[in-house]
C-alpha cells in the first residue's frame, strides 16, 4: 500500500523550496522553445529532426555510461539486467521493423519523460539525497496511465516530408507532380499524404478527383483526416526517383474519378497507400482550376508515415471515460491531507499545463500551415534540456564537497568519477554535442554517405530512443528476497 506524498518526502526543514524545481521547469521550457525556434527558422521541419538527433546522441551515450559502469564492475544482477533489457530492446525494434508501432513508441517515450520528471522533482526537493522512489509516491500509477491516454495518436503523426507550392505552379494539363526528397527503403511501407490550403475558408478555386468505388486495396481516401462516405480512393500516382520526369499524359492513366473533391476551403484531403518501390520521391495529383483569380492560393503537402489516424468514435469515447476515472483517482490520491503534499500537486499541475498549452499552440499553428514541431518533437527536446538542467543542479550541490578519485579505480570508473565533477561534465557535454552536431550537419546538409542514415537519420534514431528508454528501467523482480 503506497503512502502519502508528504510521508515519502523528506521533512520540510531539509527540503529545497518549491521555487527551485519550478524555476528549473521555466529554464527548461525557455531552452527548448529557443532551440526549436532557432533550427526551425533556419531549416524548417527538417531542423527539428536534426536537433533531436544532434542532441540525442550525447543524451543516449551519457545516460548509458553509468549503467555500463555497473555492468563492468559486476554489481549484483547488473549483467542479468543488461541481457534482459537488451532482449526487450531488440524485441521492440524487431516488431517496429515489421509492423510500424511509431505511436506506441511515442507513448513509451512520454511515459519515460513524465516518470523522469517526477524523479527530478523528488531529487531536487530532497537536495539530491537518496529519497522516495517514484512508484512509492501516492497517485503516480493512475497519473502515468492518465498521461498516456491524454494524447491522441494523430498528435504523434510524423511528417516525413513537407513541401509548399502555389496555384501558379499547378500544371495546366490536369496532373501536377508534387516532388520531395526521396524516401529510402520505401518499398512495402505504408504512407499517408494529405494536401491543405490554409486560410481558404469559403474559396472554391481548385478541385481534384476521386472514385466512388474501391480502386485501391492498399489504402483509402480521407477528408479532414477521417474516412469520407462520398468516395473510396483519390486519383493519384506515386512517383519514384528511378523514373524519368516525363509528361503526365505518358505516365499515369487519364483521370477517371467520378467524384469531384474541393481542395480549398480549409480542410485537408489525403490518401493512405503502400509504396511499390524504393525512393518514393513525389505524388502525381490531378488538380483543376475553378477560378483563375486564385493563383496565389498556397498549398501545403504532407507525407507522413505510418498513417496514425484519429481514433474511431467509440474508442475515443471509451478513452474519455477512462480519463475521467483516472483523473478522479489521481485527485483522490494527491489531494493534500492536513495541508501536506500540496507542493507536488502544484509542480505536476504546472508541468501538465505547460504541455497542454504547448500542444494547443502547436496544433493550431500547424493547422494554419506553419512548420511548427509536433508535440512529440517538443517533448523530446524538453526532456534533453531537463536532464541537463537537473544534472548541473545536482553537480552544483555536490561540488560543495571535495571529491577525491581513488588511484586504484579502473580506467572506466575513473572516467565516470571525472564526469561527476562540474568542469569535466561541462567539457564532455560541449564536446559530445559539437561532434554530434557536425555529423548531423554532414549527413543532412552536406551530402554525407548514405550508410550514416542508420545512425543519424531521424527515422532510424527512433530505434536508439527505444534503447535509451528501455535501459532507463531497473528491474529487480528476480532478486532473492532477504
Amino acid at each position: 500500500m503506497s503512502v502519502t506524498v508528504a510521508e515519502n518526502l523528506a521533512t520540510p526543514s531539509v527540503q529545497t523550496p518549491l521555487s527551485v524545481p519550478l524555476r528549473n521547469i521555466l529554464i527548461t521550457l525557455a531552452l527548448a522553445v529557443f532551440t526549436l525556434a532557432f533550427v526551425g527558422y533556419i531549416w524548417r521541419e527538417q531542423g527539428y529532426e536534426m536537433l533531436i538527433v544532434a542532441m540525442g546522441w550525447p543524451h543516449v551515450l551519457l545516460g548509458f555510461s553509468f549503467f555500463l559502469g555497473r555492468v563492468l564492475r559486476g554489481e549484483r544482477d547488473s549483467r542479468m539486467v543488461f541481457v534482459f533489457l537488451a532482449f526487450v530492446t531488440l524485441a521492440i525494434c524487431a516488431v517496429h521493423y515489421q509492423y510500424p508501432i511509431t505511436g506506441l513508441i511515442y507513448l513509451y517515450f512520454l511515459f519515460h519523460l513524465f516518470r523522469d520528471e517526477i524523479f527530478v522533482y523528488l531529487q531536487t526537493r530532497a537536495r539530491h539525497r537518496p529519497g522516495s522512489r517514484v512508484y512509492a509516491v501516492a497517485g503516480v500509477a493512475p497519473l502515468i496511465l492518465l498521461i498516456l491516454l491524454i494524447p491522441k495518436q494523430e498528435f504523434f503523426r510524423h511528417d516525413l516530408r513537407r513541401t509548399e507550392f502555389t496555384g501558379q505552379q499547378v500544371a495546366s494539363n490536369g496532373w501536377t507532380l508534387i516532388t520531395f526528397k526521396p524516401v529510402p527503403n520505401s518499398i512495402g511501407r505504408d504512407f499517408y499524404f494529405y494536401l491543405q490550403a490554409p486560410q481558404t475558408a469559403g474559396l472554391r478555386a481548385f478541385v481534384t478527383h476521386a472514385n466512388s468505388t474501391n480502386s485501391r486495396d492498399d489504402g483509402g481516401m480521407l477528408v479532414g483526416k477521417r474516412r469520407w462516405t462520398e468516395a473510396e480512393d483519390l486519383e493519384f500516382q506515386p512517383y519514384y526517383d528511378s523514373e524519368d520526369l516525363r509528361p503526365i499524359s505518358s505516365t499515369p492513366p487519364p483521370v477517371k474519378g467520378d467524384v469531384p473533391v474541393l481542395l480549398t476551403g480549409g480542410h485537408s484531403v489525403g490518401q493512405t497507400f503502400r509504396a511499390e518501390a524504393n525512393n518514393l520521391a513525389g505524388i502525381w495529383i490531378p488538380i483543376e482550376r475553378f477560378e483563375q483569380s486564385a493563383e496565389s492560393t498556397r498549398f501545403v503537402f504532407h507525407l507522413a508515415s505510418p498513417p496514425l489516424l484519429p481514433y474511431p468514435v467509440t474508442v475515443d469515447r471509451v478513452r474519455v471515460v477512462l480519463m475521467f476515472i483516472l483523473a478522479a483517482l489521481v485527485i483522490w490520491r494527491l489531494i493534500p491531507r492536513r495541508g501536506q503534499g500540496l507542493q507536488l500537486w502544484v509542480y505536476l499541475a504546472v508541468l501538465s499545463g505547460a504541455f497542454a498549452i504547448t500542444q494547443t499552440i502547436l496544433k493550431s499553428s500547424n493547422n494554419a500551415g506553419y512548420a511548427f514541431p509536433l508535440i512529440f518533437q517538443f517533448a523530446v527536446v524538453f526532456h534533453y534540456w531537463s536532464w541537463y538542467v537537473f544534472s548541473f543542479d545536482k553537480l552544483r550541490v555536490s561540488s560543495r564537497k571535495p571529491m577525491a578519485v581513488a588511484s586504484n579505480l579502473r580506467v572506466y570508473d575513473r572516467m565516470l568519477s571525472y564526469l561527476m565533477s562540474r568542469p569535466h561534465f561541462t567539457v564532455a557535454v560541449i564536446v559530445l554535442n559539437l561532434v554530434s552536431t557536425v555529423l548531423v550537419l554532414w549527413y543532412y546538409r552536406f551530402g554525407g554517405p548514405s550508410p550514416l542514415r542508420y545512425f543519424l537519420d531521424y527515422n532510424y534514431f527512433l530505434y536508439f530512443l527505444v534503447f535509451h528508454v528501455t535501459f532507463s528501467f531497473r528491474p529487480t523482480f528476480w532478486q532473492k528476497q532477504s
